[in-house]
């Protein structure tokens, strides 16, 4: 990885506002027919996440166990593994949903090269999940997906940064990344959107196809959960009363 002076990376994101340069909603979705049209509903999810340039979406998806999340998640990083190399120093996880706890990244990542074959092999609630029961509840009764992927705690430990980097080839809201716990000295700088406004217990949306980094300047742990999956519809209309609920916020 071509490695890039971090202030320098962070001084130009900090010249944008976090929705500085997001695109103005198509009128045809202006209406809420989304609300009682699954397949408006799907059409107007699709330009949210592919069309609409927001760095981030705040979903409206509460944890109202966070406290009990907190806890497991803070007993569970402590079997955390190095993750992405020495090239992000204090990046750590653990996987609570996918092929085995230490197996934090994709399956196809040339890290696996030959060990999964060729196609996507059968995802799973690993040994961590049983360590983890309100966590699990949470997903298994506040998320609408067909399917999870790769469900992940991911650690920041303080002193550590993730190089900037970028995920997708594409700019497209993609990875949903919850706080579980944030530091305020924690930033997450963003390609031309400035820092994300973490607040813990947040739940959002990334375009990972936006260069981005993060640097934990604080004496304390910060911890997030990063979640992979197949959406279904009623995934799909979180993001369309998320994204209404921005408009109405953010009056643009």
């Amino acid at each position: 990885m071509e490695k890039v002076n971090l202030d320098n990376f962070f001084n130009e994101c900090k010249k944008y506002q976090h929705y500085e340069k997001i695109n103005k909603r198509p009128n045809e979705y202006s209406f809420g027919n989304w609300k009682k049209d699954n397949s408006e509903c799907r059409m107007y999810s699709k330009w949210i996440l592919e069309k609409s340039n927001l760095p981030s979406l705040k979903l409206d998806i509460p944890i109202p166990n966070l406290d009990e999340i907190v806890k497991e998640a803070t007993n569970a990083i402590k079997k955390s593994v190095k993750h992405r190399g020495k090239d992000h120093p204090g990046w750590r996880s653990i996987t609570l949903h996918g092929l085995g706890t230490e197996i934090t990244e994709d399956w196809n990542a040339s890290l696996y090269e030959g060990k999964f074959g060729d196609t996507r092999p059968k995802h799973d609630w690993t040994d961590l999940a049983k360590e983890c029961p309100a966590t699990v509840d949470w997903l298994e009764t506040h998320w609408h997906y067909n399917e999870f992927h790769r469900v992940r705690f991911m650690l920041m430990e303080p002193g550590g940064f993730i190089q900037p980097h970028q995920d997708h080839p594409s700019r497209r809201l993609a990875a949903v990344n919850v706080a579980i716990t944030n530091p305020p000295e924690v930033e997450f700088a963003i390609e031309e959107a400035g820092l994300i406004p973490w607040e813990p217990g947040d739940v959002r949306a990334i375009d990972i196809g936006r260069k981005h980094s993060v640097r934990n300047l604080s004496n304390k742990d910060r911890i997030h959960m990063i979640i992979h999956g197949h959406m279904d519809i009623g995934h799909q209309k979180v993001i369309c009363r998320s994204y209404d609920q921005f408009i109405e916020k953010q009056g643009v």
